[in-house]
């Protein structure tokens, strides 16, 4: 049995888990650029895999909050949930890297898409169930859809050790010892 976690033990996991599928899209990223036949396939797992991430990000802030976590992969409501001073300190970090952000200007000159953070959530809120079922198509959509949250899930990463610093520490995560 895998008992559920509390406490600092459930945030360093969660914290943790959100950097491996992180870094899980990144490689895939990484080979979408080497592999020509698979680059949209690897596309979609960095976003599901980043996407993913972001919510986990946010689910361990609101834990580092004393916030109640909403059963939900939907990144503008969980962000939503978050304290007024997290969500105000966070969107004005975005906002003010997202002017000069290489990728985010690609982004705004390419897709014409504007890249504050609440334009950026409304557009990417539910990317990773959109791009795990991308088979299925994304009913009413007519605007390019594409992942541009990665930068948003840095932010709120850093947001998580600002109040939580000592979820850096090495000490195992695991309830099995």
């Amino acid at each position: 049995m895998f008992p559920p976690l509390a406490g600092t033990r459930r945030e360093k996991f969660i914290l943790r888990s959100a950097d491996a599928f992180e870094q899980a899209g990144l490689l895939a990223l990484e080979r979408a650029a080497a592999q020509e036949e698979l680059k949209f396939h690897l596309a979609l797992v960095y976003g599901v895999n980043c996407a993913f991430a972001v919510e986990l990000y946010l689910k361990c802030l609101l834990a580092v909050e004393d916030s109640q976590i909403p059963d939900t992969h939907n990144l503008k409501t969980l962000f939503n949930q978050l304290s007024r001073e997290s969500r105000g300190k966070i969107r004005k970090r975005h906002d003010g890297l997202a002017k000069d952000h290489p990728v985010l200007s690609g982004f705004r000159q390419s897709l014409g898409i504007k890249t504050d953070l609440n334009s950026l959530l409304e557009h990417g809120q539910d990317v990773f169930i959109q791009f795990r079922y991308m088979f299925e198509g994304i009913p009413d959509r007519i605007e390019p859809v594409g992942f541009a949250l990665e930068m948003f899930g840095r932010i709120v990463r850093n947001r998580i050790l600002d109040l939580r610093p000592e979820l850096l520490s090495d000490e195992p995560t695991s309830p099995i010892h």
